[in-house]
């Protein structure tokens, strides 16, 4: 079986949920508070439903089916599935699948939520749920989370120490009796693995260049190394070149000690990128534009091709409005935080991304990215290998091949091949002056590009 790949599931597919701590009171409010409007009150009752299906003996044999589960939620198994997801892709559970001699099983740990501490300092998990509830609301929970402290400079430390108030053998502190060496081994041998932040790849972000700029305005460099995750994500989903991420960094950071708040940038980013009312402008940079990779043996059009050299030249953020802009319709939330889950796993390359979101919602003819499809594509060019926008072209009409072995026609007219963008065919003629260039779009250029999308069916169409 594939990684990833997700086994035969059936309502008497057998499941255990191994015993997992009591929540405590604060882990109980970022349940409710921090993930519930990630997750949705669905996934939230499909938590609590794995929690009362505990087994205290961890003993595969003392199985139940998924019948018990669909039957305490209410719901079909699709949606228990998709739920699932949710809780998986937030860190709330992890699931493992066997066969044994008495069948298929799979087995469910629960995840405790992280701290509200660690859940801020989480650069996706933080900017999806400012995507989600607003910055209104995300305002608000973080004051909720970190109440202001007691001003401590004027006061004497006055704390007893465990030494002063208890007496220990000595022995016993420097040797530790065999009990206590015991229990720690097994304590240890059942604690869960600490969840590592998700990271995403570097690419060629420049931090040289950065630091550079940053030094000049007198930011803190030191600060910036522990944040690196949260500006790579930052800017491949919006296209942010490394002198505007400067520029923003230097918004928020303090004049005096140059240090600022990863949660004032976040929300910077969002009014600055999110927001149709929010001007986008394009900066100065010296960086040399990068050239697009040639066609593969003839094997894409030259339409195709123009799109491959867009979707290099094009952050997703951008290539996503400017589709749903031909469409007449607008980037939904849900589809912004598909696009951050997308770009944080660091899988797919921006190029590969917006041939993605492309074949969606143009040549599947989606309304709005479905999580499910998404995924599900995603997953699959991953196995594939595609790491080129080229690749990702090829495979698609690789696929669709043995199922056109005729133009099929639909009500007498026949029905289109591959719909190329049509800014695609302008944009060959220009190359980008910088990379910068090619990732940030001003207003007006968000608006031609979405006028150009709408020009190039019938060019398409004449190749067809």
């Amino acid at each position: 079986m594939a990684m990833n790949e997700e086994p035969e599931l059936t309502p008497k597919t057998g499941l255990v949920v191994a015993a997992a701590p009591a929540l405590s009171a604060a882990q109980q409010a970022a349940l409710a508070k921090l993930y519930l409007p990630l997750i949705g009150p669905l996934a939230y009752s499909l938590y609590a439903a794995l929690r009362s299906l505990q087994t205290t003996e961890n003993e595969l044999s003392n199985r139940r089916s998924h019948t018990a589960l669909l039957s305490v939620l209410g719901v079909d198994l699709p949606t228990v599935l998709t739920a699932r997801r949710k809780l998986e892709a937030t860190g709330l559970l992890q699931s493992y699948f066997q066969e044994d001699q008495i069948g298929a099983v799979y087995i469910y740990q629960l995840q405790a939520p992280l701290p509200a501490i660690q859940f801020f300092a989480d650069d996706l998990l933080s900017v999806l749920l400012l995507d989600t509830v607003g910055e209104h609301r995300y305002q608000q929970l973080v004051d909720e989370f970190t109440p202001p402290a007691i001003g401590l400079s004027k006061a004497q430390r006055v704390t007893a120490n465990l030494l002063d108030v208890f007496h220990l053998d000595g022995q016993k502190v420097t040797e530790s009796p065999l009990a206590v060496q015991s229990a720690r081994a097994q304590l240890a041998a059942n604690a869960p693995a600490t969840r590592a932040p998700t990271t995403i790849s570097e690419d060629a972000f420049d931090w040289q260049l950065l630091g550079q700029v940053l030094k000049q305005n007198y930011v803190d460099l030191k600060q910036i190394a522990g944040l690196r995750q949260l500006i790579i994500t930052e800017s491949r989903v919006y296209g942010i070149s490394e002198i505007e991420m400067a520029k923003l960094i230097s918004e928020v950071a303090s004049l005096t000690t140059g240090q600022f708040d990863e949660n004032q940038l976040k929300l910077l980013i969002a009014r600055r990128y999110e927001r149709p009312s929010a001007p986008v402008t394009t900066p100065d940079t010296t960086t040399a534009p990068q050239t697009p990779a040639p066609a593969r043996d003839g094997q894409l059009s030259p339409a195709e091709q123009q799109l491959v050299n867009l979707a290099r030249a094009t952050a997703p953020n951008d290539f996503l409005n400017a589709l749903k802009a031909e469409k007449h319709g607008f980037v939904t939330s849900g589809e912004q935080r598909l696009l951050h889950d997308l770009v944080g796993r660091g899988v797919l390359s921006n190029a590969v991304i917006n041939i993605l979101i492309y074949y969606l919602l143009q040549n599947r003819g989606l309304a709005a990215l479905n999580r499910n499809l998404l995924e599900t594509v995603a997953n699959d060019w991953q196995q594939q290998g595609m790491t080129t926008p080229e690749d990702a072209l090829t495979y698609i009409k690789k696929r669709q091949q043995p199922k056109k072995p005729r133009t099929p026609r639909r009500n007498g007219r026949p029905v289109r091949k591959e719909v190329l963008p049509k800014w695609a065919q302008k944009q060959a003629g220009a190359a980008p002056k910088s990379k910068a260039a090619a990732k940030q779009l001003t207003e007006a250029q968000r608006k031609q590009l979405a006028d150009r999308i709408a020009k190039l069916e019938s060019n398409s169409g004449q190749e067809d």
